[in-house]
């Protein structure tokens, strides 16, 4: 008997690694002869470094940087010697929790301090660079990362510009400074946690400006602001992706400045990487069930997040895969449908509130142990009907 958990984590409550350990409590507790293997994921977002670096057994050099507002911050860059490669994340510095999503923030925040910590692993000599994209609170497209490469910007007076989404519709014209050769040589990876286009139908960069800080009513002027933004790029820069191409939406749409100053990037959907790194696939061979999760399941889930790539690959193995959310928004059916999810498990009712933080902790905690004594108690009937 064997259980693979692959969960990410549960936003402002768990890790991954916490949300698979508590589950497996409950399945030991319940029958402790069921094996269980857990391998934590992500998607590009927090926790997606750390999570890699635990995978290839890399050292952590702690540097110091700003955070999307300019205050001063610390960072990881890990770095694995022996492959010359090095792993970042953007949630570090553009996640910051001192720094609230306000709509005032929104305007001011950007990109630039992810570029002091890209800047910080050159001087390492790599060979490859892997930046992971996901839970920031900016949306200045990618314009703070470039000005770290050397991209500035001028209004029509001349007047250089301080990288935001508050100045975008100012810019009249850009200058670049060439990139040193070392810089040039290196392969950049970048690993977004969502494949959505920064413009178009369906979800996209406008889909995430909510839960940054952004006021329903502010939201045509900020759309408006990228795509004046992207036009002038677009113009001195001709080769950059299109704001309709996968992925251009992702981080507040930082594939954008990335491709400004790396021509040659290199952009993928992180939970695919990551779940090649840590050999998901490969750990599904003679399981009996596979169970996936995430704090809150929904549209979104759908463009790339961790748990679509774990159900994708069970499917792909035909093993039967039950999803566990902290909730869910949106139309349940349908969402277990697409995934493809035999089941769908949620720890808070829709209609339950007025927790405090440590109230939902608590309460989590059991009910997951409890769900994995549940999850037990099916894997332990399956097992006797087939013998």
């Amino acid at each position: 008997m064997r259980v693979v958990l692959a969960f990410d984590k549960f936003k402002g409550t768990f890790t991954a690694r916490q949300v698979c350990e508590l589950v497996a409590e409950g399945i030991r507790h319940r029958n402790p002869k069921i094996e269980i293997i857990q391998r934590p994921m992500a998607d590009g977002g927090e926790g997606s470094a750390i999570l890699l670096a635990a995978s290839l057994g890399m050292d952590s050099l702690r540097v110091e940087v700003c955070d999307l507002l300019g205050k001063p911050a610390e960072a990881n860059v890990f770095w694995q010697n022996a492959r010359r490669l090095a792993v970042l994340e953007s949630a570090e510095v553009l996640g910051n929790a001192r720094a609230l999503a306000t709509e005032e923030g929104l305007f001011q925040a950007n990109t630039w301090g992810l570029g002091k910590l890209l800047q910080k692993a050159f001087p390492l000599r790599p060979q490859e660079i892997w930046l992971c994209i996901g839970g920031t609170l900016t949306v200045d497209a990618g314009w703070g990362i470039a000005s770290a490469f050397g991209l500035s910007a001028y209004d029509t007076q001349g007047n250089h510009l301080k990288p935001c989404l508050e100045n975008m519709e100012k810019v009249d014209s850009f200058k670049k400074e060439e990139l040193p050769e070392y810089m040039k040589k290196c392969k950049i990876s970048v690993l977004c946690d969502v494949n959505a286009p920064a413009s178009g139908p369906g979800v996209s960069l406008i889909s995430f400006l909510k839960q940054k800080g952004a006021q329903d009513s502010s939201i045509p002027l900020i759309e408006k602001r990228i795509h004046f933004f992207w036009n002038k790029l677009k113009h001195s820069f001709p080769n950059i992706p299109r704001l309709e191409d996968p992925f251009m939406g992702a981080g507040g749409g930082i594939c954008i400045g990335l491709s400004v100053v790396f021509p040659n990037l290199k952009i993928e959907m992180g939970s695919k990487k990551i779940a090649k790194v840590i050999a998901l696939a490969p750990s599904f061979s003679g399981t009996d069930l596979v169970v996936c999760g995430e704090g809150s399941l929904d549209d979104l889930t759908l463009y790339g997040k961790a748990v679509s790539t774990v159900a994708q690959l069970a499917i792909k193995s035909e093993q039967k895969i039950i999803g566990i959310f902290g909730k869910v928004t949106g139309n349940r059916s349908e969402l277990k449908n697409k995934l493809g999810l035999s089941e769908i498990i949620t720890l808070m009712e829709e209609n339950q509130t007025g927790q405090t933080t440590n109230e939902i902790m608590k309460n989590s905690k059991l009910k997951l142990f409890n769900i994995g004594q549940d999850l037990a108690e099916k894997i332990s009937k399956k097992n006797q009907k087939n013998h």
